[in-house]
């Protein structure tokens, strides 16, 4: 149950920023903004629970998985906040695409080990 959480959490995020990022009115930006901060909350506490749940299996793997799922968040934020100054460099978008499937990735890798 947690993992079906976990994934199509991630799936309605990478909707939601890619809708919020690709908006050019800075209400539809803010309210997908809001929406994937919802999609946040419910990754972290599903995510932390799976963690807590296979950390003796693979205590590294777990670890760094944790840590690039904070800094993907961070990267959104950034991207966000880029946006709604209209400051829109493209190189941050492709960081936040390669540290995220970086993150779906190893994810996938520990869900189906």
């Amino acid at each position: 149950m947690w993992l079906a959480l976990h994934f199509w959490t991630w799936v309605v995020l990478t909707i939601a920023v890619l809708l919020g990022l690709t908006r050019h009115s800075e209400k539809r930006v803010t309210q997908f903004l809001l929406l994937a901060r919802c999609a946040y909350l419910v990754m972290i506490i599903s995510g932390v629970v799976l963690s807590i749940r296979t950390f003796g299996h693979a205590p590294l793997l777990i670890s760094l998985k944790f840590a690039l799922g904070i800094a993907t968040i961070a990267l959104i934020e950034v991207s966000f906040g880029r946006k709604i100054e209209r400051d829109t460099p493209h190189f941050i978008y492709w960081v936040m695409g390669i540290v995220g499937l970086v993150t779906v990735c190893l994810g996938l890798t520990l869900a189906f080990k």
